[in-house]
Order: C-alpha cells, then sequence, then structure tokens
C-alpha cells in the first residue's frame, strides 16, 4: 500500500465485498403519479434515464482500508448505499459479508432532538437493542467529546459536532464493515488522529473500511488500495500508490483547463451517463467475455439484462395486483363503522394509504413512534415546569389574599370562631391541544382527561376520530378542577 503498514495476502483474507457489473439507473420522473404509474408497468411517459453507475466491478478482503476518489456526481455515494444495503442495483450482482455501518455527516440525524436522544434513534436505525445502547451511552457520549452540549438540540451543533457525533456512534456499533462518507475532514484535529486511531484498532481486528474522501493526504496515510470512479466508471482500482498519482494527475490537468473546456468536458460525460443503456452494458460484457471467457457466465448476465430491459409487470401480474387491493379494501370496509365505510367510499385512496397496514406496523413505522414519543416527553417535561411555575405563582399570591383576610376580620370575630367557605371554579370555555401518542384510543384519552367522546367528537369537527394516529394532534376540552379556600 502507499503508507506504513503490511502489504494484503488475498489468498489468506475473507472476501468482504464482492460487485461485478454493478449498474444503477434512475428515472427522472417530475410526479409521484409517474413514479407510481412506472412502478405498476403503467407509465407510457418515460423518464430522462441516468446511470449513477456503469459496469462497475471491484473486491474487498476483510483488514483492508480502501479508499474510494472521484469528482462530484462520480457516484461515490452510490456504491456507499448499496453496499449499506439502503438501494439495490440494476444489473449485476453485490454480495457483502458482514455488517455495515455508515458514517455520513447528517445521517440519520434528527435536528430536533438532542444529541443524546439521536444516540437512542440511531442506535436503533442500526440495529441495536435498547439495552445495548444504554450499556453503550456514556462511552459514545465521552468518544464524542461534545460534553454539555449532548444535552442540546442537534440543529444547534456545528457541522464538526455533527461529525463527531455520527462517528461516536457508529465507532461503537462493532461493525464488520465501516463506510466512512467525508465525514472526517470537517472534525477538528485532535478529534481526527483520534478517529484515525480507531480506524487502525478496526484494521487490526480484520475490519474493513470504506473510506470516501477528498482529502489525498488521508486517503494516501490510511487506505492499502483506491477505488478511483469517475462519473459512474472505474477509472482505476489497485493499490494507492499507484491509482492516486494518476488521479491527482487528472485532477491537476481538469483544474488548469479554461472554464468553457471544463464545462464542455462535464457536459460530454454526464451525457454519456445520460445515453447509457442496457444494449451498451451488453456490448462491453461481450468484450469482456470474449477477452477472458472464464471470468463469469454469459448466459446469467444475459438474462439479468433481458430482465431489466423488459421489466413491465405482465397482464397477470397487473390484474393479480388490482385484485389484492381491491380484496383488503373490502376487507378493512368490513371491519370498519358504517360512517367509516362510507368515508372509505368517498375517498378510497386516502383511507387504503391510512389503514391498509395499519395492524402490521414496519420498522420505520415503529421508529417513527419511538421518535414521537421523545419529543412528545420533552414536551411534557417543559409543559410540566411552566405548569410548576404558575403553580408557585398562583399559591404565593393566594397566600398574601388569605393573609389580607385574617387580618381584616380578626378584629370582628371570636378567636375560637371556625370558618370555612369552598368554591367551585367553573371549567374554561377554551379548548386545550393534544399530540396522539403511540397505542393510544380515543376512549382512554376521553378519561384520562376527564371528559367524554362525545365532547371530544363535539369540538373536532370534520375530523374522523376512529383513524387517529400516533402524532396527529387533536382538540380536547379543559379539565373540570375544583379549588378549596
Amino acid at each position: 500500500m502507499g503508507n506504513s503498514g503490511e502489504m494484503i495476502n488475498n489468498d489468506s483474507k475473507k472476501l468482504k465485498v464482492k460487485a461485478t457489473n454493478l449498474t444503477k439507473r434512475f428515472e427522472m420522473l417530475e410526479t409521484t403519479s409517474n413514479k407510481m404509474k412506472t412502478l405498476f408497468g403503467l407509465n407510457r411517459d418515460k423518464g430522462q434515464e441516468f446511470w449513477a453507475l456503469r459496469n462497475v466491478s471491484f473486491e474487498v478482503y476483510d483488514g483492508e482500508t480502501i479508499g474510494i476518489i472521484g469528482l462530484n456526481g462520480s457516484g461515490k455515494s452510490t456504491i456507499s448505499t448499496l453496499i449499506s444495503g439502503t438501494m439495490t442495483p440494476t444489473t449485476g450482482s453485490l454480495s457483502v459479508n458482514g455488517n455495515v455501518s455508515i458514517i455520513a455527516l447528517g445521517t440519520g440525524l434528527i435536528p430536533n432532538l438532542t444529541g443524546r436522544e439521536n444516540i437512542h434513534v440511531v442506535g436503533l436505525m442500526m440495529g441495536m437493542t435498547k439495552k445495548e445502547i444504554a450499556e453503550k451511552l456514556d462511552d459514545i457520549i465521552n468518544f464524542s467529546e461534545l460534553g454539555p452540549f449532548i444535552d442540546q438540540p442537534l440543529k444547534t451543533y456545528s457541522s464538526g459536532m455533527k461529525a463527531k457525533l455520527s462517528f461516536s456512534i457508529a465507532a461503537y456499533q462493532n461493525p464488520d464493515i465501516l463506510i466512512i462518507d467525508e465525514v472526517l475532514s470537517v472534525g477538528d484535529g485532535t478529534f481526527g488522529q483520534k478517529s484515525a486511531d480507531k480506524m487502525f484498532e478496526f484494521r487490526k481486528q480484520g475490519k474493513t473500511i470504506l473510506l470516501i474522501s477528498h482529502d489525498m493526504l488521508a486517503i494516501e496515510k490510511w487506505c492499502d488500495k483506491v477505488l478511483w470512479l469517475h462519473y459512474g466508471e472505474v477509472k482505476g482500482y489497485g493499490p494507492t500508490n499507484e491509482i492516486l498519482p494518476q488521479y491527482i494527475n487528472f485532477v491537476q490537468w481538469f483544474i488548469h483547463l479554461p472554464a468553457e473546456q471544463q464545462d464542455e468536458y462535464k457536459d460530454r460525460v454526464r451525457g454519456e451517463q445520460l445515453t447509457y443503456s442496457t444494449e451498451i452494458l451488453k456490448e462491453e460484457l461481450a468484450d469482456e467475455y470474449n477477452k477472458n471467457p472464464k471470468s463469469y457466465s454469459r448466459r446469467g448476465l444475459e438474462e439479468q439484462l433481458d430482465f431489466v430491459r423488459n421489466n413491465k409487470l405482465s397482464i397477470a401480474s397487473k390484474l393479480f395486483l388490482v385484485l389484492l387491493a381491491f380484496i383488503c379494501f373490502i376487507g378493512i370496509a368490513f371491519y370498519t363503522s358504517s360512517a367509516t365505510s362510507i368515508k372509505a367510499l368517498a375517498d378510497p385512496r386516502g383511507f387504503l394509504t391510512q389503514n391498509l397496514f395499519k395492524t402490521s406496523p414496519s420498522f420505520s413505522d415503529k421508529l417513527n413512534n419511538e421518535i414521537i414519543s421523545m419529543s412528545i416527553s420533552t414536551k411534557k417535561k417543559e409543559e410540566k415546569k411552566a405548569a410548576q411555575n404558575i403553580h408557585k405563582s398562583t399559591t404565593t399570591e393566594s397566600s398574601k389574599l388569605t393573609s389580607a383576610e385574617s387580618k381584616a376580620k380578626k378584629g370582628s370575630l371570636p378567636s375560637n370562631s371556625k370558618q370555612s367557605s369552598t368554591e367551585q371554579i367553573s371549567s374554561s370555555s377554551e379548548t386545550q391541544t393534544y399530540t396522539v401518542q403511540p397505542g393510544d384510543t380515543l376512549g382512554e384519552i376521553a378519561e384520562a382527561h376527564n371528559t367524554t367522546v362525545a365532547e371530544i367528537q363535539a369540538i373536532n369537527p370534520g375530523i374522523e376520530l376512529s383513524l387517529i394516529s400516533p402524532g396527529q394532534v387533536i382538540n380536547l376540552p379543559e379539565n373540570k378542577s375544583t379549588e378549596s379556600q
């Protein structure tokens, strides 16, 4: 490699990532309806295709640190999302052997939550249990060097603070494969060195690191090999001391071009990404096959390309999906009230969207509920503190009034006389808002707020309360209360 450390012997190493003839195609559709039609193979207005990756192949072994470099828009982040499993390739095969953690600036972080709360959320997203998060929480906070800022909202953080938090969370996931996407370049020098030490610790443990960066010094210092992506294609892949100088020479050549020639070059290579097709890929694969027939199965690749080219659903598949949607709609209608059924028939699309998978929440739903619960908890704490301050102020004023009344009546009443009075303080006609929490029912909400379902329905006209969901805001009558003086 182009830095200190031993060379990697692939014969004795375990293959962690293997990409073979990968492509990733996006259709640049303008409207949601066109996207839905495309999903069912009904969209006649085909959007402009953009090939973010074109015939990409490489192998990564355990213990290797691979630098992924290239100009902006070359597909570096796309390849990282494919390896992490967030997206799937259009063609080709991708084998990933091990758990993957990806660190990118702001990935998974929620601005309105505190750093501590974000640790819980991102930990859940990465597959950690609540127990594991609790056990590692102090270590993550200490490693992040955020100190008291850990309990401040993320929206108040600088980019460097966000990078520290992201890296610290991922560092304690104990992943097999760690993807670092432009995070280390925004941290301070001290934290950068600590992060580098952590990376080398991972390498000694036989873990694999993929480092995406524009910092050539970091690439040269830390990486065994370099993958140079150039507008979706592999321009070079090999030892750092071979590929990195080639890339640096290209960058120097490019930046010394006049601005007009730079734009012309970008337009040309981006145009190739727009005009690429499976037919061009077939020609490339045929050339590769003729040069090395034993490298892969040509028949398998051609079958996959035919599937991509003819990926529209058959008539039978379309009819099956329509029938399945109709059966689900009828089933839901039978298990709801007549009023709800009328609403469902009036707006079937909205009804299915809200209720089709309501009984089986997905992981994202559970995560959203967890986030909502955290937000509600924070809001309740603030409301409780404000209520306590109001109560203290009211109690002080009440004490002053009672003392003044006692002094005024002391001369006219016997000392042994007792006088008491009870006043009923009528409830205000004003309403209060309430955010529905996971697991809430309308009856439970009414009971908890000393009201009835009928009263809640009366002050929420136009809202179908039988379909309440976590995060929904509804109006409630003010609680009736009595105070004794």
